[in-house]
């Protein structure tokens, strides 16, 4: 099976300790927000989630947005993406 992630960590040159210790993230068409490495999630409404990563927290603002996904390491967010920062 095809992994996205696991591709384009290939053709970087970081360490393999810091691939695997950070988060993936990936914005698609400003609808749908992908997360692998997400640390549990902070808030939660339709103009603004937000979840912990290792080191930090990501907060995402937005329009309409609904929590499609969580899991123990993943989140997927649907809706307007308006603004993705990572603190």
């Amino acid at each position: 099976m095809f992994n996205f992630f696991g591709e384009i960590k290939e053709g970087i040159k970081l360490s393999k300790e810091k691939l695997v210790d950070n988060f993936q993230m990936i914005n698609i068409a400003g609808s749908l927000l992908y997360v692998e490495g997400q640390g549990g999630l902070l808030t939660l409404s339709k103009e603004q989630i937000s979840f912990k990563i290792k080191g930090g927290v990501i907060v995402v603002d937005g329009e309409n947005m609904i929590l499609n996904e969580l899991s123990n390491n993943t989140i997927k967010i649907c809706g307007k993406i308006k603004k993705v920062e990572q603190f």
